[in-house]
């Protein structure tokens, strides 16, 4: 991330990261071919990849398969079901990118690490949050009262607390500490993807809960400077979103 970060970053240098790793390069290059990409030839090697990939889709796709390494650790339906929501907003924030003329490879990286710290509670606290997830019917405001009281800090703040510490971009902080609330006037557009993201996802059937949004309650929620567009192509999108999670999936087994 810091690498890519870069303006004047070199593609051998991102090879020579994922080098250090080869197990972890084999990763890459399995996702890099999988459905999830759609590329229209074989990718073989690493350098090949980050030359035909670009650094925004390579960082993309190592920050997937770091997060899923990472909660492989501690294996439970609670963990499954917060990743699956995680992929699913990653997914649906790259497809609604160009709605705001955005790059979709940032979107989808923003989306996939916006609950990063809900994933750190569960990983951290698994049987206390899974207790939380547990309960039928729990509203997003009582989720974030429930972690504050258990924890300390919600899991929005947990999450702007760890990519400040891994010196993670700004934009991307700002995302997990206010990916729960209603966008206010002037939020940035990575902001407004990731938000209108959760609300499809929601609605698709990717709740963090056993509370779901139907497609009336979503359109209400989503951003004005969005909603057309989304509900033009929800069914696409929803479509789209499905299959490709199925694909980073299998290729992850």
């Amino acid at each position: 991330m810091q690498i890519t970060a870069d303006e004047g970053a070199h593609l051998a240098q991102v090879q020579d990261v994922l080098r250090l790793d080869a197990a972890f390069s084999a990763e890459v290059l399995r996702l890099a071919n999988s459905p999830l990409l759609g590329a229209r030839r074989e990718i073989t090697n690493i350098l090949h990849a980050v030359a035909i990939l670009g650094l925004e889709r390579i960082k993309a796709l190592t920050t997937t398969l770091a997060v899923r390494i990472f909660l492989s650790g501690k294996p439970s339906d609670a963990m499954q079901t917060c990743w699956r929501r995680n992929l699913a907003v990653a997914i649906v924030s790259a497809q609604i990118a160009r709605y705001v003329d955005m790059d979709a490879d940032t979107c989808y990286t923003a989306g996939l690490l916006h609950d990063i710290g809900r994933l750190a509670l569960l990983w951290a606290c698994p049987d206390e949050y899974a207790g939380i997830l547990a309960q039928p019917m729990i509203e997003s405001r009582h989720l974030l009262e429930m972690e504050k009281e258990l924890f300390g800090m919600d899991h929005c703040e947990a999450g702007e607390w760890i990519l400040t510490q891994w010196e993670f971009p700004l934009q991307l902080r700002e995302v997990a500490l206010l990916h729960n609330r209603n966008p206010e006037p002037g939020a940035s557009s990575l902001l407004l993807v990731v938000y209108t993201a959760l609300q499809i996802a929601d609605a698709i059937g990717f709740p963090i809960s056993h509370q779901s949004t139907d497609r009336t309650q979503m359109s209400e929620l989503l951003p004005n400077r969005l909603r057309q567009s989304v509900l033009d192509n929800f069914d696409q999108i929803a479509e789209d979103t499905i299959f490709r999670l199925n694909a980073v999936e299998c290729s992850l087994l």
